[in-house]
């Protein structure tokens, strides 16, 4: 974890921190806290605040989902999926802006999604998600009926109890190519 950080994740992070400095027009997004949290410690207060105001002020940096990592779905209990987010959430609200809150999920590289994450997400006042390991039968399905943005209702869920339908996008792409028509 540590290696990969320094040897990818922290020259990322800088690059991401002086590149939308430079350009007010350019966006990014970051999902996983326990990266940023490694580059803050490491980051003088010259960049903290720079990426700071990339989140708060000129809103060109988004945290997305803001969990201390991207949470396994297929085989997490439900009371770990909460804890990292609560661990993700309380050191952005610490370390950048006690009223940041991501309001979208991103869960691209999870191996296999559950309707508790997207419920969760609901329940914690998340606009959306967005998704992207799907069995390429599911994923070649979205794409021939073009309906990849749905609402993801739970199968627990009564029309009278819509507090859980979360908007979703399914990323088009094989992984992490374009799909293609066979």
């Amino acid at each position: 974890f540590e290696e990969y950080f320094n040897t990818k994740t922290k020259n990322i992070i800088d690059t991401i921190v002086y590149s939308l400095s430079d350009k007010s027009t350019r966006r990014f997004i970051w999902a996983e806290i326990c990266f940023l949290h490694l580059w803050w410690k490491q980051a003088d207060s010259e960049m903290r605040e720079r990426l700071r105001r990339l989140v708060v002020e000129t809103k060109q940096l988004e945290l997305v989902t803001g969990g201390w990592v991207m949470t396994d779905e297929a085989n997490t209990y439900y009371t770990a999926m909460i804890e990292q987010m609560i661990e993700g959430h309380d050191w952005i609200r610490a370390n950048v802006d006690e009223w940041t809150q991501p309001s979208h999920g991103w869960s691209i590289d999870p191996f296999g999604y559950s309707p508790t994450m997207a419920y969760l997400l609901k329940r914690m006042n998340f606009r959306g998600m967005v998704i992207q390991r799907v069995h390429y039968h599911l994923k070649s399905y979205l794409n021939s009926e073009r309906s990849f943005e749905f609402i993801w209702r739970q199968s627990w869920s009564t029309a009278l109890n819509e507090n859980s339908d979360i908007f979703c996008h399914v990323m088009p792409y094989d992984h992490y190519d374009v799909v293609r028509e066979k």
